[in-house]
């Protein structure tokens, strides 16, 4: 029996985890063989007119509703949405900036909400706007 020292073993088992966490890069440009090499099989392919869908599992489709998304076009990636840390796109997405739950909670300040003014009726019920037209003028 082989004799392994137990810090060896350590070793090779904290460098594991190090490559497994490394995310799988797509980039623009690159062809459905190769994004298919990096990614491995798509969960569901979907083709319209010159573009190809493939969408990936990313394990948060309820939390974040949608799966993993690279975008083809005459087959090559012109985008990419990734919500799983395990995906990066190395160009520019067109989804939007992912924000944290306490971004969202918070609202942002940059772009305060602007509400119509509204002036209340006068009485419960009525509304200005809705006011009958005046008769129409009598001709002599």
């Amino acid at each position: 029996m082989r004799y392994i020292n137990p810090l060896t073993a350590l070793a090779m088992l904290a460098a594991a985890p190090v490559h497994a966490q490394s995310a799988a890069t797509i980039d623009p440009g690159m062809t459905q063989p190769q994004v298919v090499e990096r990614l491995g099989k798509p969960l569901s392919e979907r083709t319209y007119g010159s573009f190809t869908y493939l969408f990936y599992k990313n394990g948060c489709e309820k939390k974040c509703g949608m799966n993993d998304l690279v975008v083809l076009d005459s087959n090559k990636v012109v985008d990419a949405v990734f919500r799983s840390s395990a995906r990066k796109y190395s160009g520019e997405s067109s989804s939007p900036h992912m924000i944290s739950a306490v971004e969202a909670r918070r609202g942002s300040k940059s772009a305060p909400m602007n509400m119509p003014a509204t002036k209340p009726p006068s009485k419960p019920g009525a509304d200005s706007s809705a006011a009958a037209p005046p008769p129409p003028a009598k001709k002599p």
